[in-house]
């Protein structure tokens, strides 16, 4: 009698033990905290304003690159060679401008939005580490690397996002 209670009780405690140390698991989906954040969406749209800005500008410089090369395809004839060649110059030189312009624009735009992504990112990873505090979890996977199990608190991250 005396080693059936010793061995149900170890059982017991066992299991007790057992589930004191369960890890609590749980995944957010990165790409629906990102579209459904209010933070990001405005991020996106003063992004995509300062592109509209740029492609305005670079429309325009081009029109007029367009504009010089009909002037020189119109009077090509009538002009001197000389005139003729400075203006064909003056489209090089403009024309070289303008394509280092569009690369730089270019390369200005992927660098903001390269560090906006990241700094909303960073959001993201903060509000998920004080939904994982409040709500105990051990630990919080990104959705596309858990294969199963785990709660979703997407929308738990989203709403303190929303709200902060």
């Amino acid at each position: 009698m005396k080693k059936i209670f010793l061995m149900v009780f170890g059982v017991l405690f066992f299991l007790s033990a057992a589930r004191v140390y369960a890890l609590q698991v749980a995944y957010v989906d990165i790409d629906k905290v990102s579209s459904e954040y209010e933070g990001a969406k405005k991020a996106v749209a003063k992004l995509k304003d300062k592109l509209e800005n740029e492609k305005k500008s670079l429309t325009a410089k081009q029109k007029e690159l367009q504009d010089l090369q009909d002037l020189i395809e119109k009077d090509k004839t009538v002009w001197s060679k000389e005139k003729m060649n400075n203006m064909t110059d003056e489209l090089k030189s403009k024309t070289e401008k303008f394509q280092a312009e569009y690369a730089d624009a270019q390369q200005k735009l992927q660098d903001e939005e390269l560090a906006m992504k990241s700094n909303i990112l960073d959001e993201i990873r903060a509000i998920v580490q004080k939904v994982a505090k409040e709500k105990g979890y051990d630990y919080v996977f990104e959705r596309t690397t858990l294969l199963y199990g785990g709660d979703d608190i997407t929308a738990f991250v989203i709403k303190k996002m929303n709200e902060e």
